[in-house]
């Protein structure tokens, strides 16, 4: 059922115990005392927006048809003033952003399942339309007080022939992003390939404190350029299928390929410690 809408001024007037929660760059952010969340776009930047092809109610008329991936909070109203659509009324997801959760340190068990969470909405995602290229940006990974992985950010998924607003910074350099293998210069979509790189980056950054982002880089302290070998040394992974899947993201046309089951078969061999000569480093101990 296509989401209905409602006038922005008339709803603030029917719901005026709210808390502001972000104001910033053309848009804020509220919610509401019921717990729902209302984003709004002021209406300088859905003009900057709509020069890029950005459509914010074309966007929210295909909720109806994504609801099938119960792992995001979609809209449940539409937002309008002056006869534009210039927000949205969403369902706030309680817990903590993946980050967070991770910095008070689990075992390798706990990061596989969450990893395999994060793999499993990607999959969902793909299956109706979505790709997630701005999923790695901090806050877009929460993790509910059950240990269930959400995603959030409605303006940052591609979503069929629309293009995200943007992607994170956690995916590797410009250059190795927009590529012909992730990136369509004529459509401007990045392919599902771009978000199943971006797990494995995550995984990396969020399990070992390591990002994959240094790799082919030259060192600041050694001047040698950083190789993939580099960091399965400095962690201690010996694993030749992990090795593999994580090569593959540094090949231009060799496809991706999620870690998967990989992930739980590592728990079962490795536990997790700090790193004797880097402070903020973890890496693998056989069991």
């Amino acid at each position: 059922m296509a989401l209905p809408k409602v006038d922005f001024l008339e709803f603030l007037k029917e719901n005026q115990g709210y808390t502001i929660l972000e104001l910033r760059s053309g848009r804020y952010i509220l919610k509401l005392a019921n717990g729902d969340i209302v984003k709004v776009l002021e209406e300088e930047l859905l003009e900057e927006l709509a020069e890029t092809g950005y459509d914010l109610e074309a966007r929210l008329g295909e909720v109806e048809n994504l609801t099938k991936f119960k792992n995001f909070p979609w809209a449940t109203k539409m937002l309008e003033a002056d006869g534009i659509v210039n927000g949205y009324v969403m369902p706030n997801v309680p817990g903590v952003a993946l980050l967070s959760y991770h910095g008070s340190g689990l075992d390798l068990a706990k990061y596989a399942d969450i990893h395999s969470q994060i793999e499993q909405n990607i999959k969902d995602g793909h299956e109706v339309g979505i790709v997630f290229p701005d999923l790695y940006a901090t806050p877009n990974i929460r993790i509910t007080p059950e240990g269930k992985v959400f995603f959030i950010d409605f303006e940052g998924l591609e979503i069929k022939h629309m293009p995200s607003v943007g992607y994170s910074c956690f995916l590797g350099s410009p250059e190795e992003v927009l590529t012909p293998k992730y990136y369509d210069s004529e459509t401007g979509l990045l392919s599902p390939e771009i978000d199943i790189k971006s797990s494995i980056f995550s995984y990396f950054l969020d399990v070992f404190s390591v990002s994959l982002e240094s790799v082919n880089r030259k060192d600041q302290v050694t001047h040698r350029v950083t190789t993939l070998d580099d960091i399965f040394s400095l962690i201690n992974l010996d694993d030749p299928d992990i090795q593999q899947k994580v090569w593959k993201l540094f090949q231009e046309s060799t496809p991706n390929e999620f870690l998967g089951d990989h992930l739980y078969r590592m728990a079962e061999k490795y536990r997790l410690v700090k790193h004797p000569d880097r402070a903020l480093t973890k890496m693998l101990v056989k069991r």
